[in-house]
């Protein structure tokens, strides 16, 4: 893949697994010091309410300056703020500023994020892309996997304020990663399109990223099912625990084994994208197809009724979902001009993640009005299904084209 590939996987790969540390460590330090569920569950609302507000100014600042220094302005920010959220542990602070130290913590990663997938395009051997973003994909849910395992360790043997200080570094370390890509050329032939000089509003560039989305057949029919699909995923997986633990009697050992399943399964479904975009598979088809899969492995569940196959189902979905998700980061990542792709990630992020609110509240309305997750399951797969179906008569299941002409060769090309 190259050196500034392997660097910037480095540098992902570090940041993710700080991210995995605050995202243990805080939780654990809020009911360390105040017993309060309430407390500790509003860390995780601090954590979603950046990508509702930053989504879209990330997008900007990706478009309007180079990526691999907003990359690296961000893990230098998130840095610095970790480092001043673990001396405010240490100094034992008025808990107050350890949530407004959270919140500005969280920030960094919808303002890295749209950056972080633009510059992908431009690093990528030529014809990689699909295979680029698999593994980019499969580091990030291997993680997923080790991560909460890890992170949780070290708050246990070292305690909350060096552990974040621990999280400050591996920030620190992916921005010298990331900040070394410049010593070595680019793999890719593709050069990226020249920024404007001219600095337009920045109304105005939110403004012409989202008519080019809404006017892209594909990122329209991508990005409304993306929206419906985090729906119905997230009215089953808000309720899974309570599923396995009441419905069928997991303890707590094989609940922590069902969602060790779910990186599992990503992960194996990033290594199985890579091979299926190698043999000329297209994104789209794949997207459309695997979204049908899944609401099959969504129906496998309503009959399951054993450790072995409630697990294998359960893991299938993620497999298809990992599948899913690398396949519409290739198709975006191609059919967008790069001078827009910050942009337009961000604003077909912000339609998939606008549903997910939604979802997790009908998770819990559906299970407590009706007492029935088999029915929830069973619904959720038939209209998984029924989505699949409807997007294979729309752009998602063409050829990927942009207003230049089809791009679809290049994953016919690749590795």
């Amino acid at each position: 893949m190259g050196a500034r590939y392997n660097l910037l996987l480095a540098a992902y790969l570090t940041s993710s697994l700080g991210n995995w540390i605050y995202k243990v460590a805080l939780p654990l330090l809020i009911l360390h010091r105040t017993g309060s569920a309430v407390q500790t569950g509003a860390v995780y609302t601090l954590e979603y309410a950046p990508f509702l507000l930053l989504s879209i100014p990330g997008g900007v600042l990706a478009d309007r300056f180079p990526r691999r220094l907003v990359l690296v302005a961000g893990d230098l920010g998130a840095g610095v703020v970790a480092s001043v959220l673990a001396f405010i542990v240490i100094a034992h602070g008025p808990i107050w500023t350890i949530y407004i130290a959270a919140f500005v913590l969280a920030c960094a990663e919808p303002v890295y994020h749209p950056a972080f997938q633009s510059i992908i395009p431009e690093i990528a051997p030529p014809g990689r892309l699909g295979a680029a973003n698999a593994r980019l994909y499969g580091g990030d849910n291997l993680l997923n996997l080790l991560g909460p395992v890890a992170a949780g360790g070290i708050v246990t043997l070292i305690g909350h304020g060096p552990t974040i200080f621990l999280d400050a570094a591996t920030f620190l370390i992916s921005a010298a990663l990331i900040a070394s890509m410049s010593r070595f050329r680019a793999a890719s032939a593709a050069v990226p399109e020249p920024r404007s000089a001219a600095r337009t509003r920045v109304r105005d560039e939110i403004r012409e990223a989202a008519r080019y989305a809404a006017k892209s057949p594909t990122l329209r029919a991508g990005a409304l099912m993306f929206a419906m699909s985090n729906l119905l995923i997230w009215s089953v997986q808000a309720n899974f625990v309570f599923y396995v633990s009441h419905y069928h009697g997991f303890g707590p050992t094989l609940v922590g084994v069902m969602i060790g399943l779910q990186g599992a399964g990503a992960l194996l479904g990033a290594m199985l994208t890579q091979r299926l975009l190698s043999r000329g598979r297209a994104p789209g088809r794949l997207l459309v197809l695997l979204t049908g899969v899944q609401g099959v492995t969504f129906l496998a569940l309503v009959p399951a009724r054993h450790v072995v196959d409630i697990g294998a189902a359960w893991m299938a979905v993620f497999v298809c979902g990992a599948i899913v998700n690398v396949s519409w980061f290739t198709l975006r990542q191609q059919i967008t001009p790069a001078r827009l792709l910050g942009r337009v990630v961000a604003t077909t992020r912000m339609v998939a993640y606008s549903t997910i609110p939604v979802g997790t509240l009908a998770a819990g309305l559906l299970e407590s009005s009706f007492h029935d997750m088999y029915a929830v399951l069973a619904t959720v797969g038939c209209a998984a299904i029924a989505m699949a179906l409807v997007a294979s008569r729309t752009a998602l299941a063409r050829p990927a084209e942009t207003d230049a002409g089809p791009v679809g060769k290049e994953v016919a090309d690749a590795e």
